[in-house]
């Protein structure tokens, strides 16, 4: 394995409370970037100056934090104008689909036109020359990172509640039952503790890659997931324009794992929307979990990889 950047140990010095964590992305981008073919990484090189898909992996994730000051991106003059011309690119990172979902639609109930499966696309297009919506370097720094989001289950899935009676919430996952109820965002409002990392959207963002790997380094996780992949099973079927689609219904299939086994105890309401939901986590949870994380960061690298080869890049002096 390569040495790290200084730009990916800026990475991994900043905060990323809102996805996988800095460890998983650069994991997910090491293993990708030996898996590219010589077209493609001299198609990314000549847009990047270099095919380092760790260094840039959490770009998208620091915007959040150069808007506010700090990070790694405070101060850059490409990340400042980005912010300003997509306010809402924090939207880019996820869609909330009911966690009995068979498959994502891009025009569901569901789907937004910028959710995560969306841009996925969009950047591709950039990519091929058939669109200008971003600079093609951003577009790199977006596939790098939302192909890592679409496959967090807590990025695609979402609970929706019942919440009649907020001291026995209860969890809808048909999907026409969902629509309008009350939701969780991604598990980030169920509470097992009193800690941060106690919601688990954090857990499955942080703590679950750290028990992957046996530690916080991202070239142990690299190595973990590089020995989980299966190429021929998880090779993407059809066109490479409706991959994201079927990443994400993946997903929400991870996540009904990810949800298997809770126990809801009461929610916490304020101003009448849901603050938070206490949960228990079944005793034996991570004994499912920590598995299914390690694929699901695994297939990441792999369909990371997969998607830039198949990509038809433009003809360039």
């Amino acid at each position: 394995m390569k040495t790290l950047s200084l730009a990916l140990l800026a990475l991994l010095g900043s905060s990323t409370a809102y996805c996988w964590d800095a460890q998983s992305h650069a994991a997910i981008g090491l293993v990708a970037e030996k898996r590219l073919t010589p077209e493609t990484r001299r198609h990314i090189e000549h847009i990047l100056g270099n095919f380092d898909l760790a260094s840039i992996a959490g770009w998208m994730d620091e915007l959040r934090s150069a808007t506010k000051g700090f990070g790694p991106l405070a101060g850059n003059t490409e990340a400042r104008q980005f912010a300003q011309r997509y306010p809402h690119n924090d939207q880019w990172h996820y869609v909330d689909l009911p966690l009995g979902e068979t498959k994502y639609t891009d025009d569901g109930p569901f789907s937004r036109p910028e959710d995560v499966v969306h841009e996925i696309n969009i950047a591709v297009r950039v990519l091929e020359d058939k669109s200008s919506a971003v600079p093609p370097r951003i577009a790199i720094y977006m596939i790098v990172h939302l192909v890592g989001e679409v496959h967090q289950p807590l990025h695609v899935a979402n609970g929706f509640y019942d919440l009649s009676n907020p001291a026995h919430p209860v969890l809808i996952t048909d999907p026409k039952a969902a629509a309008g109820k009350e939701d969780d965002k991604g598990a980030n409002d169920l509470s097992f503790g009193s800690q941060r990392m106690d919601e688990l959207h954090a857990y499955w963002d942080g703590l679950l890659p750290a028990k992957v790997a046996g530690s916080k380094d991202p070239l142990a996780l690299a190595k973990k997931l590089s020995d989980a992949i299966q190429s021929g099973a998880w090779a993407s079927a059809g066109d490479h324009y409706s991959w994201a689609e079927g990443w994400a219904t993946e997903s929400v299939a991870a996540a009904r794992q990810a949800y298997a086994g809770i126990s809801f105890g009461p929610a916490e309401m304020e101003g009448g929307k849901l603050r938070r939901i206490h949960v228990t986590l079944p005793a034996n949870y991570d004994v499912s979990a920590v598995p299914l994380a390690r694929e699901r960061l695994a297939k990441a690298a792999f369909h990371l990889a997969e998607l830039l080869n198949a990509i038809n890049w433009p003809a360039r002096s």
